[in-house]
């Protein structure tokens, strides 16, 4: 076999290999900023505006958290085991993060709110140049 065939045999089967394979850093659906209302996406330091980071880091007003675990429960739904910190202190939470079929992000038994129900929106952030 010529060099040029084995060549392109190899191009084209690893091209085929890359397009089956998912990257191990794909963003997870729950990933990205949200806030309780669409006014509150603009406003850098709302209280009303949290992120998911990495996969497993949230962040709030005054509060953060790293997920220790993370379980599928559902087809968008998520159990994790939080160790977080705020206001000076650390604590433990255990909420059920899930996407609506609207896209909302619903938390339930959240580290943080008074409500043991958080319902938030997705809000887009213009990259900076």
């Amino acid at each position: 076999m010529r060099a040029e065939t084995r060549f392109a045999m190899v191009l084209t089967l690893g091209a085929t290999l890359a397009g089956s394979c998912v990257p191990a850093f794909a963003a997870q659906p729950y990933e990205g900023f949200w806030a309780s209302a669409k006014k509150d996406c603009r406003n850098d330091d709302s209280p009303n505006r949290m992120s998911i980071e990495g996969g497993n880091r949230l962040y709030w007003y005054e509060t953060r958290c790293r997920a220790g675990a993370i379980t599928a429960d559902g087809k968008q739904s998520w159990k994790m085991r939080l160790a977080c910190e705020g206001e000076g202190e650390t604590f433990r939470s255990n909420p059920r993060i899930s996407v609506a079929a609207d896209g909302r992000l619903v938390i339930e038994n959240g580290p943080v709110g008074q409500a043991k129900r958080q319902i938030y929106v997705r809000c887009e952030i213009p990259k900076r140049l």
